[in-house]
């Protein structure tokens, strides 16, 4: 017994609309994802750019200070710099304290990005330095 078209034995091969939907909407979920890890890759990277910058701005500053032996001008407060490093605007504050040893003291310096309303912190550096004795 031949099959005629229209004939109710015949079975077209092929995709429903549902199954089309279902594949469709699974694409669309990885798709989603990701752009979303992506994003989050994007993300970190600028976090770690800028958190290596700020040890840079970090690490010069203590030089400086190191090299100016500035201990005599940090010992009457905080002291302030600002420098433009990778594109942004840091502000570094480098803090002196006492130790219980003569002439040696701790620096403190942390770095920020100097912009309104930014409070985080991207590094801060603790060190030794020692009092200039000239």
């Amino acid at each position: 017994m031949s099959s005629k078209p229209g004939n109710a034995s015949t079975r077209e091969h092929g995709f429903t609309l549902i199954e089309i939907m279902v594949a469709l909407l699974f694409v669309a979920i990885g798709l989603v994802t990701i752009i979303q890890v992506t994003s989050a890759y994007v993300r970190n990277t600028a976090e770690i750019e800028k958190r290596l910058l700020a040890g840079w701005v970090a690490s010069n500053h203590i030089e400086q200070i190191r090299f100016e032996a500035e201990t005599q001008r940090l010992k009457s407060g905080q002291k302030l710099k600002r420098v433009e490093l990778g594109g942004y605007e840091w502000k570094s504050r480098a803090k002196l304290s006492e130790t219980d040893v003569d002439r040696v003291y701790l620096l403190e310096v942390e770095v920020l990005i100097d912009e309104v309303g930014d409070s985080d912190k991207y590094a801060i550096f603790t060190t030794a330095v020692t009092e200039n004795s000239q």
